[in-house]
């Protein structure tokens, strides 16, 4: 089961996830598919059985919006909190 991804958290093209305000991991906000940014919106797919707000919760290797040249055309989502999970 991978970790969720939350806020602050760096995409592969290096710019950072953003979170909900409300529902938070490891003090962080949870990041959402199709509501939460890192460069570019979060595609997903994300959680098929895990929601935030009403919004699927990102997961590691969550498709993002690209946003540019090189590491920004088709970047993803890592680096997620190590002590909550979903799948």
């Amino acid at each position: 089961m991978p970790g969720v991804e939350i806020k602050g958290a760096a995409a592969t093209c290096g710019h950072v996830n953003s979170g909900s305000t409300t529902i938070f991991a490891e003090g962080k906000g949870i990041t959402r598919v199709g509501v939460d940014t890192a460069g570019g919106l979060i595609n997903g797919p994300g959680s098929l059985t895990v929601y935030a707000e009403g919004y699927n919760v990102s997961l590691p290797g969550d498709a993002i919006v690209g946003h540019g040249k090189d590491a920004h055309a088709g970047p993803f989502t890592t680096n997620p909190a190590i002590t909550v999970f979903a799948y």
